[in-house]
Parts: C-alpha cells; sequence; structure tokens
C-alpha cells in the first residue's frame, strides 16, 4: 500500500509538471493534504485507476469534459487530468469532494464521445491486463432505454456508463452475454460492488464537436480556445442558443438578453439558477450584476469578497463553505456536515444552524448584529437552491466551446448539428 502511494504521488506530481502549474506554498500544501486524506482513506489505488483510464483516453485523443460532478474540487484529479480545471483559482473545496470521515470512495465521473466507452475499457485491459472489467446488468427502478440483456431467460438493463474494474476476479453473478462479461447487481443498493462503480459516460454532444474540429483542424481543438473571447459572449447574449450545450432552452433566451454574460464565470451562474426554485432570482441577480449600489457592502471585507464573483448572492454550495469557514470560524468538514443536515432536514437543524453560525461570526469575524441577522438570512433563504460550483462551471465550458463554433464556424456546426435530436440540459442523475 506505500509503495501504491508512493506510485500515486510521482503521477500528481509528473502531471503538475506536464501541467506547468507553478509549485508555491498554496498548491504544495495543498496537493499534501489532499493525499493524506486519500491515504488515510484508503483510496490510493482508486485514483491510480482514474490515472490510467485518463491516459488512455488522452492516448486515444478523446475530448472529454472538464469535469463532472465534485471531482474537480480536487487538485489531485487536476494533476492526473482527470479534470482540468485548477481548484485553487476557483476556490474549489476538497472537502465538497471528499471529507476527512468519508469511507466510500468518491464519485468521479468521466464524460468521454459516445462509442468509446468499450474501446477505452479493451484498451485498459490491454495495457493493464491485471484489471478485471464487467458491464453491469441490473434491474432499474423505473422504465429506461438502457439496452436489454437477457440471462436465464430474464430480460434486466445494461447500465449505460457503470463499470466495475477491479484487480479481484469475481467468482459469483457474473455472466456472458455477447462476449462480453456482466455481473448481476440484484441489490443495487445493497451491492459493494456496484457502490464503487466507475462511471464512463459518453456524450454525443462532444462527438459533435470532434466532427467540427475534423473539419476546421486541431488548433481549434476545445482545449486550445481561449475562455474570454468577448464575442462569443455577445453571441450568446444575442440569444442564438440552439444546440449550445445546457443552454439550449427559448426561456433563457431573456434571461441572456438582461444578465449579459461576459465571462465563463457568468455563464456558470446562469447555468446554476436555471432550475425550480432558483429562476425566481434571476431578476434580483440581475439588478445586482449592473448596479453595483445593490450589492450588500460588508464591515468585514471577506464577506465581500466571497460573495463577489455571485454579486451578493448565495449561489453555490463552495461559496456556503467558503462562509463558514472564513467569518464563523469551521472547518470545511463541518461546513459540509452542516450543508448536508440543512438540505435534508430544513426544520429544527435551521435554527441550531443559526446559532452556530452567528456565535462563529460573532468570534471571528467583525459584523455587526445585523449583518450578522443578515448573512444568517441570506444563507438560509438560498442554501437549499445551491448549486455544484465545480459541476456547472465544467458543463458551462462545454456550451461556451458549443457556442465558440457556431460563431465562428457557423457552416460547420449546423452540419454536425443537422438532422439531430436537439440538445437540451443534462443533468445530474
Amino acid at each position: 500500500m506505500k509503495d501504491n502511494h508512493e506510485q500515486l504521488k510521482k503521477l500528481v506530481y509528473k502531471g503538475a509538471r506536464d501541467k506547468k502549474l507553478v509549485i508555491t506554498d498554496i498548491v504544495l500544501d495543498r496537493i499534501s493534504y489532499e493525499l493524506s486524506i486519500i491515504e488515510k482513506q484508503g483510496f490510493t489505488d482508486y485514483f491510480i485507476l482514474y490515472s490510467r483510464i485518463i491516459e488512455i483516453c488522452n492516448k486515444l485523443n478523446l475530448i472529454r469534459s472538464f469535469g463532472r460532478g465534485c471531482s474537480a474540487n480536487s487538485i489531485i484529479n487536476y494533476c492526473l487530468d482527470v479534470t482540468k480545471i485548477n481548484p485553487i483559482d476557483e476556490n474549489l473545496i476538497f472537502e465538497r469532494f471528499i471529507s476527512p470521515q468519508q469511507k466510500q470512495l468518491p464519485d468521479i465521473d468521466i464524460d468521454i464521445p459516445n462509442g468509446q466507452q468499450k474501446n477505452v475499457i479493451e484498451k485498459l485491459k490491454q495495457k493493464y491486463p491485471q484489471y478485471n472489467t464487467y458491464f453491469i446488468a441490473f434491474s432499474p427502478p423505473s422504465e429506461t432505454d438502457y439496452e436489454d440483456i437477457v440471462y436465464n431467460n430474464i430480460i434486466y438493463k445494461k447500465h449505460h456508463c457503470g463499470i466495475i474494474i477491479t484487480p479481484q476476479k469475481l467468482t459469483s453473478s457474473t455472466f456472458l452475454y455477447k462476449e462480453q462479461e456482466f455481473y448481476l447487481a440484484l441489490d443495487s443498493a445493497n451491492d459493494q460492488f456496484y457502490y464503487d462503480k466507475i462511471d464512463i459516460i459518453e456524450l454525443e454532444y462532444l462527438n459533435r464537436l470532434q466532427t467540427i474540429v475534423n473539419e476546421i483542424g486541431e488548433e481549434y481543438h476545445p482545449y486550445r480556445l481561449p475562455l474570454n473571447d468577448k464575442q462569443v459572449f455577445k453571441f450568446i447574449t444575442s440569444g442564438d442558443i440552439e444546440n449550445i450545450f445546457q443552454f439550449n432552452s427559448s426561456s433563457l433566451k431573456p434571461i441572456f438578453s438582461q444578465f449579459k454574460p461576459d465571462s465563463i464565470r457568468d455563464l456558470s451562474i446562469i447555468n446554476a439558477m436555471f432550475r425550480p426554485g432558483f429562476l425566481n432570482y434571476f431578476p434580483i441577480i440581475i439588478q445586482k450584476k449592473h448596479t453595483i449600489e445593490k450589492r450588500f457592502c460588508w464591515s468585514d471585507i471577506r464577506v465581500s469578497e466571497i460573495l463577489k464573483e455571485t454579486y451578493g448572492m448565495l449561489i453555490y454550495h463552495e461559496t456556503f463553505l467558503q462562509l463558514l469557514k472564513e467569518i464563523s470560524g469551521l472547518s470545511f468538514a463541518e461546513a459540509e456536515i452542516w450543508r448536508r443536515k440543512i438540505t435534508r432536514d430544513k426544520s429544527n437543524t435551521v435554527i441550531d444552524f443559526c446559532s452556530v453560525f452567528a456565535n462563529g461570526c460573532k468570534k471571528h469575524s467583525s459584523l455587526n448584529e445585523v449583518e450578522i441577522e443578515s448573512l444568517t438570512n441570506l444563507i438560509t433563504e438560498m442554501i437549499c437552491f445551491t448549486f455544484q460550483k465545480a459541476h456547472t462551471l465544467s458543463y458551462s465550458i462545454i456550451g461556451y466551446w458549443g457556442a465558440y463554433y457556431k460563431f465562428y464556424f457557423r457552416t460547420h456546426f449546423d452540419k454536425a448539428f443537422s438532422n439531430t435530436h436537439k440538445f437540451q440540459r443534462f443533468e445530474l442523475y
């Protein structure tokens, strides 16, 4: 196990060099902290496995998303190229991904082009034959359009993205179907193999982008596109958003027109808020974005800095965690526990939270009583609507890629998306 952890450290620091990551004290401390938690929790082999999956994806030159779910909160994932967003630059918090007390393996999902999952698995087994791989057959709780799998004359469904990859050879609940090994998860809720599955998700939108790149040249590969092109943001504001990933909705047109996004971070805010409950807050945040005087000026400058990115409102899980740590003196791990408790039990938990938060603010901030009450009200009002910054930021970048191609290479974009279904929002399941 110690040897494996040293191997992981070498992979991480090699990845940091490959990305030309400047190893400041902050970066070094973050890497060391994350590695210590990963080793302590026994997750080392899991991260090595993902590094190998990404190695195969990169050899196949597959376009991937910059991240999915909360995996981009980890600088280890960034160094291993599992994700492509530097979490320190974006104030993404590791404890939103893995808490120090966590026993279950964290979710690390990978998006790749449609039709490539089987190819990745075959290449992985060729390069690393110590792994045994099994696709999953199960009975989902509701009707799905998943592929039918027949075993003992019973029809099951093939999990569309879940794969079991393990050095252990499974001897029960396995069968061969169409020359592929399957694991039958009859009780998926209590099945550890199923729970520890690897999710390699096929995202057809990436195929469309690859088609465009094949025609216009690798110099316009998504990873090489500038993410701050003003013309692209003006184009998005115009409302020409058909087949723009995550933003293909007529209901978003007036929002874009009024919000006038001018950065990936603005797109991320819109993406996070475009869901039930949060929609009602758009008029407020639009007014705050364009009227500086409407934003609350806090006597403790740290509050203003934390809320600056979201124009004084609470949009992200990560912002909540940061507020509790910086302003109320809790650790990120303690803050994440409170976030989970509040969103699951909104009654007595909120009362307890308000007391803990207010007392912490009095000890660790320069906020006055009125400001503490205002900040507490802001948090309790919006916490249940907040969303993962890491996910919405990563997926907003895919939307930006589509908008870039649609603006600068309209003919190629329209051709790539002709005679196909319209791409609606892709939510976490």
